[in-house]
């Protein structure tokens, strides 16, 4: 070190001594906790971490810690066990419906202020609309889009090569007739399924069956489902169809099972997340595609996935908190996740970066996670909802499996599930 310099040290160090007095040291960076869950393969939780370590690099008056905490419900635990041992971390990410679960119990800091701060409505218009969908309670924002995805039909192009089939199906009745044809049976036993639907906690095609049926699944005020409508007749009785009446596939395949059953080959489609497509890169040793679920009277698929929140705590830890979560959604970073993982960049401009052009140009597939946001709607969700989740899993899993009659189980279905919704206050 040169004297010049050396002097220069010594004087600041004796500005800052007085300054801090006697006994006390410069104030260090401010330490935040961030949960986060990944409910998908392909090496996610070290793709977030190599995020997390970034802005700590460049963020020296902050340092986050992240920590993995499973997968979307265990980590929804976790944040309900710490709420009520006052432990709770300063952000983290969730599953973007239980926005509509967490900010009512007033665990969640709003978002309105920083946002306007940020540019306000210019800020938001740098998001795809649908992905802010599940961000809001009442007139108040609680989260940001981050790890989303849709669901999509992943198909195996050697399979449809083979069964002479030239492109991938785009309405119901092409599904059905393509699930046929490359469903292969050995006698009495199927050796490959034309398709599998998993039913995954989350209900995902449920949802999606109404909305191409032109159905909607919740009331605005979130106090009633419609599954005792024509579109969720209809929706579930085309998914039980495909099982019992063209036995082009099984009646329950788990979620996780299904990416595996895809991989093996025991399927030639698969609607799964299209943050699958970093696990299918790795795994599967075949060609194979990804494209829109068929529609029925309309495409319609709503978003999953996770959002960003910032937990109630002093104004100072919340400021730096935004800073962290605010500067993971930005396109550099958003583009970095999304092509590491398949998620959607969540911003627009990170799809002008010259890394996500070159993702697209040899993947151009992923194109059509961002297509179908625009025929997206509102994933359910409400303060009981989980109550509500689990029931419609449990019976349309017992409709799919022929041990209720459809359309009086979703009578009864619809009855209990608003019972549960219609009691929140």
């Amino acid at each position: 070190m040169s004297i010049g310099r050396l002097r220069f040290a010594v004087a600041v160090a004796a500005v800052l001594l007085v300054a801090l007095g006697p006994g006390r040291a410069a104030p260090g960076p401010a330490q935040l906790t961030f949960w986060f869950p990944v409910d998908l393969g392909g090496g996610l939780a070290t793709v977030m971490q190599t995020l997390v370590a970034e802005f700590n690099q460049t963020h020296p008056e902050i340092h986050v810690t992240a920590v993995y905490t499973g997968n979307y419900d265990a980590n929804l635990q976790k944040i309900q066990a710490a709420q009520l041992a006052g432990t709770l971390p300063d952000a983290a990410m969730i599953e973007n419906g239980q926005t509509q679960q967490l900010a009512p119990t007033g665990v969640l800091a709003p978002l309105d202020g920083f946002v306007a701060a940020s540019g306000g409505r210019a800020y938001l218009s740098r998001f795809f609309p649908s992905l802010l969908l599940n961000s809001y309670y009442g007139r108040a924002m609680y989260s940001l889009p981050y790890a989303r995805s849709v669901p999509v039909l992943y198909y195996n192009r050697d399979m449809f090569r083979e069964a002479g089939i030239g492109r991938p199906p785009a309405t119901w009745a092409e599904f059905v007739a393509d699930a046929q044809k490359l469903t292969v049976r050995q006698g009495s036993e199927v050796v490959r399924w034309g398709a599998e639907f998993p039913l995954d906690a989350f209900n995902w095609m449920v949802w999606a069956l109404i909305y191409q049926s032109g159905g909607q699944v919740m009331s605005a005020d979130l106090k009633r489902v419609y599954l005792d409508q024509p579109p969720a007749i209809e929706g579930i009785q085309f998914w039980w169809d495909l099982i019992h009446t063209h036995r082009v596939m099984p009646a329950f395949t788990p979620w996780n099972q299904a990416s595996q059953d895809f991989v093996a080959q025991k399927t030639a489609m698969v609607m799964h997340s299209s943050g699958s497509q970093a696990f299918f890169r790795q795994s599967a040793k075949f060609a194979w595609g990804l494209t829109r679920l068929p529609r029925n009277k309309r495409y319609g698929v709503n978003p999953g996935g996770g959002n960003l929140v910032i937990f109630t705590k002093p104004p100072e830890q919340e400021r730096a908190a935004w800073t962290f979560i605010s500067w993971m959604v930005e396109p550099r970073q958003t583009a970095y996740w999304s092509i590491h993982s398949g998620y959607i960049a969540v911003m627009k401009e990170a799809w002008d970066l010259p890394e996500m052009k070159a993702l697209v140009k040899e993947h151009p597939e992923v194109l059509v996670t961002v297509e179908q946001l625009k025929d997206a709607y509102y994933e359910p969700a409400a303060p009981r909802w989980p109550e509500v989740r689990d029931l419609i899993h449990n019976t349309i899993q017992d409709i799919l499996a022929n041990k209720v009659p459809l359309r009086p189980a979703l009578l009864d279905l619809t009855a209990k599930a608003n019972a549960i919704l219609g009691s929140t206050p």
